[in-house]
C-alpha cells in the first residue's frame, strides 16, 4: 500500500467551528479525508490488539496550542509516514480494523450513506453485468457477488479481481490500479473524474494456472474475452497470419486453440502501460513497458540517423527492446517529485505537476548493480505488478504464514467525535488468496547515490516504499525500499 497526505483541507462542523482533514491518497488516488484524532483513535484500537503494541510507529504528539502553519506541514508529513510505516505489518494491513477504517473513512468522506445501487461491472469484451450492491460494499464482496451472477466457481474467484481502467483521449485504455478489499468500488470510480469503468481481470502471472482454470466453463470464457481484448489492442503481438488464424478460430468459437495458440505469442500474460520515460540507456529516453514472465519489458523509442537523406539533422525512429527480470531487481522503491523538481530520468525535460517514479537496483553483471529510474503516472501499478511477481515465485518455494489480529467489534470515529460501532463479519474472499509476499524495507537518510549500500532490515507483508524529495523537515518520510527476496535465487547461470 502506498500512503500519500499531498494536502489539508479545512471543515466547518454544525457548530460554526473549522477543523482541518487530511487528505490521504491509497495506491495513488484520492481516498479520504480525516481528522488527527480519527486516525488517533485508529491508533489506540490497533494498540490494543495487538499482543506487542510497541511494534507499532510512534504517533504524531498532540499539541496543546493551535497550529501554526509549519507544524501543520509537519504533523502532515508524520502522518503520512505513520500510515506507511503501520501498513508494513501483515497483520495491521491484513486487518479487518485496519481496512474498516479506511472503508468507513471513504464512506463518510463521500458523503454516501450505505444505501442500494447499480454497479455496472464490464467484462473484457465489454459486455456489461448490472449488479445490486450498497454504496459501502467492498470489493472483495462486490467480487463474490459477481461471481456468483457469472456462476464462476468458489475455488476459482481468487485468480480474478476488479480493476479500474480510463479511457483517454486518445482512444487508448489505461489500467489505473487494482480495487483492494479497503475501498468501495462505487465510491472509488465516482470519486474519478473522466470516464472510468469497473473491469474483471485475471489476478495472476503463473501462466500454468491457466491450465487449470480452462477445465471451468465460466474461467475459460474470461481467459478467452480477455486474450481477445488484448490482441485487438495491440497488448499481445501478431503476425497478419496469426491474427487471421486467430480470428478463424473465433469465428468458430474454439476458445481452447484460441488461447492455446495466443499462450505463444509475445506479451501474452502482460499487463502493458502507457508511454512513459526512463533513464536507461540514457537519460531522457522514452518507453513502452510491459510486465510479465517475470520481467519488466522495455521498449525504448531511439532516433537513429536517415541513411537515405543527405542531412545530418534526419532521423528515423525504431524500438529497442530489453527485459528487466525480476529475480535480478535486488530492491525498489516509488518516489514523489513535486513540481519544482526535476526528474532525473527526464534528462532536463520539464513535466508540469507531481510526477511519480519507479526506481530499481538491477544485477546487470556479477558484482554490478545498477539503478534504472522510470517516470510514469502508472509507477505504483507497476511496483504492485512486481510485488504480485515476486509474491507467486516465493509461494512456489513454500507458503507463508502471516499472523492475523482478533477479528473482534471495534468502533469508527466519525469527524464529528461521534463513533459507529462495527462488528466485523467473515469474508469468503481473501484479497491474499493466492500467496502472501514476504519483502524488506529499508528506512534511510542517506542521498540517493548512497542509498542503495545502507543496511536493510527485514519486514514480512506487501510493502509500496514512498518517499518525497526536496523535504528537509526531520520528520519528512525517510527513503524506504522494498527488497525482493526472489533476489537470493539469483545463481551464477542467471548472470
Amino acid at each position: 500500500m502506498h500512503f500519500a497526505i499531498p494536502d489539508t483541507v479545512e471543515f466547518t462542523n454544525s457548530g460554526g467551528s473549522v477543523f482541518v482533514g487530511f487528505n490521504v491518497h491509497i495506491n495513488g488516488t484520492y481516498h479520504c479525508s480525516v481528522r488527527y484524532r480519527q486516525l488517533l483513535c485508529l491508533h489506540e484500537q490497533l494498540k490494543r490488539e495487538l499482543d506487542h503494541p510497541n511494534c507499532l510507529p510512534p504517533f504524531p504528539p498532540k499539541k496543546l496550542l493551535p497550529l501554526t502553519q509549519g507544524q501543520l506541514d509537519e504533523r502532515r508529513l508524520m502522518l503520512e509516514k505513520y500510515l506507511q510505516t503501520a501498513s508494513q505489518d501483515p497483520r495491521v494491513s491484513n486487518s479487518e480494523l485496519f481496512k474498516g477504517f479506511l472503508l468507513s473513512a471513504q464512506l463518510e468522506s463521500s458523503k454516501e450513506t450505505s444505501t442500494p445501487v447499480t454497479l455496472d461491472v464490464h467484462l473484457m469484451n465489454g459486455q456489461k453485468i448490472g449488479l445490486e450492491v450498497l454504496t459501502s460494499d467492498p470489493s472483495d464482496e462486490v467480487l463474490e457477488n459477481l461471481s456468483q451472477k457469472l456462476h464462476l466457481a468458489p475455488e476459482f474467484v481468487k485468480f480474478f479481481s476488479l480493476f479500474l481502467i480510463r479511457k483517454e483521449e486518445d482512444g487508448e485504455i489505461s489500467v489505473i490500479k487494482k480495487l483492494e478489499n479497503y475501498e468501495s468500488p462505487y465510491i472509488s470510480m465516482k470519486s474519478l473524474p473522466g470516464l472510468h469503468r469497473v473491469v474483471l481481470r485475471k489476478n495472476f502471472w503463473d501462466l500454468s494456472i491457466e491450465t487449470m482454470l480452462a477445465e471451468d466453463r465460466v474461467a475459460l470464457n474470461l481467459l478467452y474475452t480477455q486474450a481477445i481484448w488484448e490482441v485487438e489492442r495491440g497488448w499481445i503481438l501478431t503476425s497478419n497470419d496469426i491474427r487471421n488464424k486467430l480470428s478463424s478460430l473465433q469465428s468458430r468459437g474454439e476458445k481452447r486453440e484460441y488461447l492455446e495458440l495466443a499462450k505463444g505469442l509475445k506479451y501474452y500474460g502482460f499487463m502493458q502501460f502507457g508511454e512513459c520515460w526512463c533513464d536507461y540507456p540514457q537519460k531522457g529516453m522514452r518507453v513502452l513497458i510491459g510486465a510479465g514472465n517475470k520481467e519488466l519489458n522495455f521498449r525504448v523509442r531511439l532516433q537513429t540517423p536517415d541513411a537515405s537523406s543527405s542531412s545530418s539533422s534526419d532521423s528515423s525512429e525504431t524500438l529497442s527492446e530489453g527485459s528487466f527480470r525480476v529475480t535480478r531487481m535486488r530492491c525498489w522503491r516509488i518516489t514523489t517529485l513535486h513540481a519544482e523538481e526535476e526528474s532525473e530520468a527526464l534528462g532536463g525535460i520539464i513535466r508540469p505537476g507531481p510526477r511519480l517514479e519507479l526506481s530499481f537496483e538491477y544485477l546487470m553483471a556479477k558484482d554490478r548493480l545498477q539503478w534504472i529510474t522510470v517516470v510514469s503516472d502508472q509507477a505504483i501499478l507497476m511496483s504492485a505488478c512486481l510485488q504480485a511477481m515476486v509474491a507467486e515465485l516465493l509461494a512456489k518455494k513454500g507458503p507463508s504464514t502471516i499472523p492475523k489480529l482478533p477479528n473482534r467489534p471495534w468502533s469508527f470515529m466519525r469527524r464529528d467525535g461521534t463513533f459507529h460501532r462495527v462488528r466485523p463479519v467473515t469474508r469468503s474472499i481473501s484479497n491474499d488468496a493466492i500467496s502472501d509476499v514476504s519483502v524488506r524495507s529499508q528506512d534511510s537518510s542517506v542521498s540517493r547515490h548512497d542509498e542503495g549500500r545502507s543496511s536493510i532490515k527485514r519486514l514480512s507483508g506487501r510493502l509500496s516504499g514512498v518517499s518525497v524529495k526536496g523535504q528537509n523537515s526531520p520528520s519528512s518520510p525517510a527513503n524506504p525500499f522494498v527488497e525482493n527476496h526472489a533476489f537470493d535465487c539469483i545463481g551464477d547461470d542467471d548472470l
